[in-house]
């Protein structure tokens, strides 16, 4: 029986029917009295009679099979409580052990505001860490509140590995799936690949230096004295800068401690003028945005080769030197990233980012 009837035109075909018991003299009656209605059928006719005959009513009777909608309160509290007591729980699982279609899940899930969050790679910290973060943090902030150029004069430095065959950062690399894809990107074993050194600051970025083999402290020094330095020197701010690095073997040798310690009146690192927190790349703005972006822009132009590789690296850190604003925007956000650790009392803080 169609449906488009209202229950007014029903009861009207009923009368009707009792009144002439003619399926012509209904269907003429109708007319006249819904014009802009189509005429129904003689089979809708005797369906409606039988149907109020046996039930008293006009209205059709309810449908077997799925109710035509799932979002009920009684659904709602079943899915909130199926994500409540096990939030691991993929859609896929859920909606079998639910009797609820996966479509139709997801519209509850979203009525009950539930979303995906991913975990996120945090550096383990060792016992001590945190005073320490939260000291060099202390010594961020006081300094920015005497001094506001301060995060402008620091040049934050880190080495970092490309491939030939590298992949875009992962972190970037999102798989929506309702269940592990338990995907696998293949990576081939000992293939070409340069370590770089790079910097940045307010002013732009400085020129990297691509290290041939393994970086010591010897190499880490020669690069200083007759590259990266004279560089600096040129800059009219050379005076008033101040050189970052980690802790990492190279950096510590006695005679890169001694040249820094020659060369600025202040340089943060390990045992510098201002002590620097080990295991903090979420403090440095190479760690958490320039090698980032680098690599996303290298690899996605799939180099196949070591001097291609070479090529696009020194490309893109020109790029990126163009982009002044850019450069100023990741360096001043140390701050807001010092006042983070600070109120994790020196713990992890990117996850709450």
């Amino acid at each position: 029986m169609p449906r488009s009837l209202t229950n007014e035109q029903r009861i009207f075909l009923v009368k009707q029917w009792w009144i002439s018991g003619n399926t012509r003299v209904v269907n003429e009656a109708f007319q006249a009295e819904f014009p802009d209605t189509k005429i129904p059928t003689r089979q809708t006719i005797y369906q409606l009679a039988k149907t109020f005959d046996e039930t008293g009513s006009v209205e059709d009777a309810p449908r077997s099979g799925r109710p035509r909608t799932v979002r009920t309160e009684e659904n709602m509290e079943r899915v909130s409580e199926t994500f409540l007591l096990n939030p691991q729980t993929s859609k896929k699982r859920a909606s079998i052990d639910l009797g609820i279609s996966r479509r139709s899940l997801g519209r509850l899930m979203q009525d009950l505001n539930l979303k995906l969050y991913k975990p996120r790679l945090l550096q383990a910290l060792n016992e001590d860490d945190p005073d320490r973060r939260t000291k060099f943090c202390e010594w961020v902030l006081d300094s920015f509140e005497e001094d506001p150029t301060v995060l402008d004069r620091i040049l934050w430095t880190d080495e970092a590995i490309f491939k030939v065959n590298g992949r875009a950062n992962r972190r970037n690399c999102v798989y929506w799936s309702d269940t592990n894809p338990h995907l696998v990107i293949e990576q081939e074993l000992n293939v070409p690949q340069v370590v770089v050194w790079g910097g940045i600051w307010s002013n732009g970025v400085v020129e990297p230096y691509l290290f041939e083999g393994n970086v010591t402290s010897q190499k880490y020094f020669q690069m200083l004295k007759d590259n990266i330095i004279p560089q600096l020197e040129e800059h009219s701010s050379f005076q008033t800068m101040i050189w970052q690095q980690d802790g990492a073997p190279p950096h510590y040798g006695q005679i890169v401690r001694d040249y820094l310690d020659d060369t600025f009146l202040h340089w943060i690192g390990r045992r510098g003028t201002i002590e620097w927190p080990p295991r903090s790349p979420d403090l440095t703005p190479c760690d958490f945005s320039l090698w980032g972006i680098l690599k996303d822009r290298v690899y996605a132009q799939n180099p196949c080769y070591t001097n291609h590789l070479k090529s696009l690296i020194e490309q893109e850190f020109i790029s990126i030197n163009d982009d002044i604003e850019l450069c100023q925007k990741i360096c001043r956000s140390v701050a807001d990233r010092c006042q983070m650790c600070i109120n994790t009392e020196g713990k992890q803080f990117e996850h709450l980012r």
